[in-house]
């Protein structure tokens, strides 16, 4: 293929149909695994949990994307994601579906673990698809809309899956979910293209897998996702019962509160993705993204009322420069026939990142009985996001 025709493809419409399938395939697999938290007091009920054992209905989901990051990678790698993304989609709604059907723990956890097979394939490789349709220029608008991704799927699943379980039961959410993985599966199977520019790329060595095993930016950007999503996700598992205890505001105010960081993602991430294309600089937003996450998180701790909620939503629009430029940075500190290794790389941290922020954060609040502390110390994970984007050779 001639360097015009893969220019020519690059600037085709159908990239962003490429996009839109990414987005809504990760979508999919979102929705179930953030269909489950409104659901836990509810099904602890049903089958007799303890808080440990309920817990594991979420970290069954990452166990496998910790085991199998790596391997995902170097498979997408070899074989490109469309061949082995058709079975993971199709994974996710067998998941669900299981979920939906347990009469008992153990069928549900094997429901989630099922859906984590499939998500730890479709984590590591949906984004790897978006760099070989994108030249680096444009990469950032593309990636800022792929990573709005998370806050849609988990804005959606919140509320659907408390009014269907207060209505119908606990079970309901997943077969919507198993309806919505099916409707995804089928999206995927007809619109889902390996890239142009992985089709000009030579095929990979097992030298060059090395090499991006060994490269020292591609850790460094899995590093920064992962106390990115330490912080992330440590704020929103912990924000309902630190504003209930120490801020005495109800339950569902709370919640709502807690939710405000998933709604800023969703309004600010694109524009973070377009303005870092147009300044033509990366790192600059990552810095200034966690300090001002630090500031945010201590200010949560001190402020109330529409303090609180002005603190709250300064979080949200904060958190919002680091996911598309991560992603972009990612992407782009090796060729797109290796995006493969690289992205296992950065999900084997983020899985990292995800099964032992809640636990620490837990932790830091039952020895401290204290907000400020707690947050404090949550603020430790950007503090150390910080130090290792300041080592980042992107400019």
């Amino acid at each position: 293929m001639t360097a015009n025709k893969v220019q020519n493809k690059e600037s085709s419409p159908y990239r962003w149909i490429i996009v839109f399938t990414a987005f809504f395939t990760f979508v999919t697999f979102a929705f179930a695994f953030q269909s489950m938290p409104p659901l836990l007091r509810n099904i602890s009920q049903e089958f007799g949990l303890s808080e440990t054992e309920s817990g594991l209905l979420m970290s069954m989901v990452v166990i496998p994307g910790v085991i199998l990051a790596l391997p995902a990678g170097l498979i997408v790698n070899r074989y490109g994601f469309r061949l082995m993304g058709i079975p993971s989609t199709f994974l996710v709604a067998i998941g669900s579906l299981t979920t939906a059907l347990a009469d008992n723990f153990l069928v549900a956890l094997l429901g989630r673990l099922i859906l984590g097979i499939g998500g730890a394939f479709i984590v590591v490789g949906v984004p790897t698809v978006i760099p070989q349709w994108f030249s680096p220029k444009d990469l950032g608008k593309a990636m800022g809309i792929y990573a709005t991704s998370m806050p849609v799927a988990t804005i959606l699943a919140f509320p659907t899956a408390t009014i269907l379980a207060n209505n119908f039961g606990w079970h309901y959410p997943f077969y919507i979910s198993t309806g919505l993985s099916f409707v995804g599966a089928l999206i995927f199977v007809l619109t889902m293209r390996e890239g142009p520019l992985k089709k000009h790329t030579k095929q990979v060595s097992s030298g060059e897998v090395k090499l991006a095993f060994q490269t020292d930016e591609v850790w460094k950007s899995g590093l920064i996702w992962m106390f990115f999503n330490m912080t992330a996700l440590a704020f929103l598992s912990w924000g309902p019962t630190l504003f209930e205890r120490f801020k005495g505001l109800d339950s569902l105010y709370a919640s709502f509160l807690t939710s405000i960081l998933m709604y800023g993602a969703l309004l600010f991430v694109p524009i973070f993705g377009w303005a870092s294309d147009s300044w033509g600089r990366r790192k600059p937003f990552i810095v200034a993204g966690f300090i001002l996450m630090i500031i945010a998180l201590n200010m949560i701790a001190y402020t109330t009322n529409l303090l609180l909620l002005s603190s709250v939503i300064f979080l949200g629009v904060t958190a919002a420069m680091v996911p598309p430029i991560i992603m972009t940075i990612a992407a782009s500190s090796l060729p797109p026939g290796l995006s493969g290794t690289v992205f296992s790389v950065v999900t084997l941290c983020q899985n990292l990142g995800i099964a032992f922020s809640a636990p620490l954060a837990g932790y830091i609040l039952q020895v401290t009985e204290s907000i400020q502390l707690t947050l404090f110390g949550v603020s430790l994970f950007a503090v150390t996001g910080t130090l290792i984007a300041l080592t980042s050779q992107s400019r």
